[in-house]
Order: structure tokens, then C-alpha cells, then sequence
């Protein structure tokens, strides 16, 4: 017999997952890349979507097409069929600089080798989102508070040979948290780190998520940072092969 108080609560949850609007939308994705003579089909047949404020982590192993698809969502890269949404607004079918625009007001990403620009200094380098927006001054301000909230407020000046794998993914975090994006990617976001260092990353990365209520997607390997997250998509051969709410939150 069904108990009534949870039959309520699920239908309060259900209730509450209607109300709030999916930020990302992937509707029968394939990519497809060629090799000598020969395609090489790196992902078939990717459908999901994503609501606003949830923490999803894709998963699987090297080579299933998880930095591929992750890519494609943040609209780096362009699907060889399907579609993929951003709220109302079909990215794989906007020019780059549509792309860029849209990733400049929704889209942090955060990328397993930093990809900080060498001859920047820590502080100038959370600013640039922000500057491409053409907002100096609040550029400055943010920059500050960021790298202040992630522990680096003494190695603003700092460039990023002058910081350790540890500093610089903290900046590259900052730097993604700058413009407050509605949607933020990370990709293996602590596999260049050691543990202790990794933990903190990974803290951080939740702290903010919850204080700006940005959607997390993180692509990663490491099950122990997936079970820390509300949902988990997990790859094969380019193939999700499962998709269901973390039983463990």
C-alpha cells in the first residue's frame, strides 16, 4: 500500500521539476569526425535535457565521448545531426558569433588544462569574460571578490607560470563564476590535481553553485566527485547507456 505522506512529497517534487525550465536541451545528437578515408562516429543518438540549479555529472570511460559532448553543449563545437538547446535558442544552428554571444551571457566553462591566457596575470584573467562584455569596472570589482572567495586574493598580480596546478585551476574557476553564468561545464575538473588540492577544487565548485544558483555539469571520470552531484549520465561508445537522480544525495 502506498504511503501517503511520500506519494504527496513525490508529487510536490514533480510539481516543482514542471515549474522550472530546462536550461539545456540535447535532442537526437551525433558527431562524427573523420579519419584518413574513414568516419570515426564518437557519439549516436544523445538525448537529455537539464533543468535550471541542477548538478549532473557525466561520466565514462576514456574515449566514450564525454569531452566531445560536453563541447558540443557549451557550443564549441557543432553536432553532426541533432539539436541542442540553450533555454529557447537553438545553438547548432547559430553562426560562431551568435555562439560566442550566447556563451558570453549564459556559459561558464572550465577546462581540465586551465586554458589561462600565459601572458595575463591572475586578476586579468577572471576579468575577460566580463571585458568582452565590454563591463570594465564591474570586471574589476568581480575579479577581486572572486579571487578573494577562492583564496588567492595575495596572487592577483601573479601569472600563470608563476602559479601552481592548483592556483590555476583556481583561477580558471573564478574566471568562470565572473559573468554569473546560468550554466556552467566543467571538464575533469580536478584530474591535473592531487588529492587534497582536488578536494578543494571541488568545494569550491559546489560553494558557488549554491551561492549563485548556477546548473553544474561536470564531465568526469572520477566516480567518487560523481556521486557528490544530483544526477549522473553515464556514457559508453558514445552511448548513454544510463541516466538517473544520484541514489546517495
Amino acid at each position: 500500500m502506498n504511503n501517503p505522506v511520500l506519494t504527496d512529497a513525490q508529487s510536490h517534487t514533480d510539481t516543482l521539476k514542471k515549474q522550472m525550465r530546462d536550461i539545456l536541451k540535447v535532442q537526437d545528437v551525433s558527431k562524427t569526425f573523420k579519419s584518413g578515408s574513414r568516419e570515426v562516429n564518437v557519439l549516436s543518438d544523445i538525448n537529455f535535457s537539464i533543468t535550471e540549479g541542477e548538478i549532473v555529472a557525466i561520466v565514462g570511460p576514456s574515449g566514450s565521448g564525454k569531452t566531445t559532448l560536453l563541447g558540443l553543449c557549451a557550443g564549441l563545437d557543432h553536432p553532426t545531426t541533432g539539436n541542442i538547446h540553450i533555454y529557447d535558442r537553438d545553438i547548432s544552428k547559430l553562426t560562431e558569433d551568435e555562439k560566442a554571444a550566447i556563451r558570453n551571457e549564459y556559459v561558464g566553462f572550465i577546462f581540465q588544462n586551465f586554458q589561462l591566457i600565459p601572458t595575463l596575470s591572475a586578476y586579468e584573467n577572471v576579468m575577460v569574460p566580463l571585458e568582452l562584455q565590454g563591463h570594465s569596472k564591474l570586471a574589476r570589482e568581480r575579479a577581486r571578490e572572486l579571487l578573494d572567495r577562492v583564496g588567492l586574493g595575495d596572487r592577483m598580480t601573479h601569472y600563470p607560470s608563476q602559479l601552481s596546478g592548483g592556483e590555476q585551476q583556481r583561477v580558471s574557476l573564478a574566471r568562470a563564476f565572473c559573468n554569473n553564468p546560468k550554466l556552467l561545464f566543467a571538464d575533469e575538473p580536478t584530474g591535473n590535481l592531487d588529492g587534497d588540492t582536488g578536494a578543494k577544487v571541488e568545494e569550491l565548485h559546489f560553494e558557488l553553485n549554491k551561492e549563485q544558483g548556477t546548473t553544474l555539469i561536470i564531465v568526469s571520470h572520477d566516480m567518487e566527485l560523481a556521486q557528490k552531484t544530483g544526477r549522473i549520465i553515464r556514457l559508453r561508445s558514445g552511448k548513454i547507456i544510463s541516466d538517473q537522480p544520484n541514489q546517495n544525495q
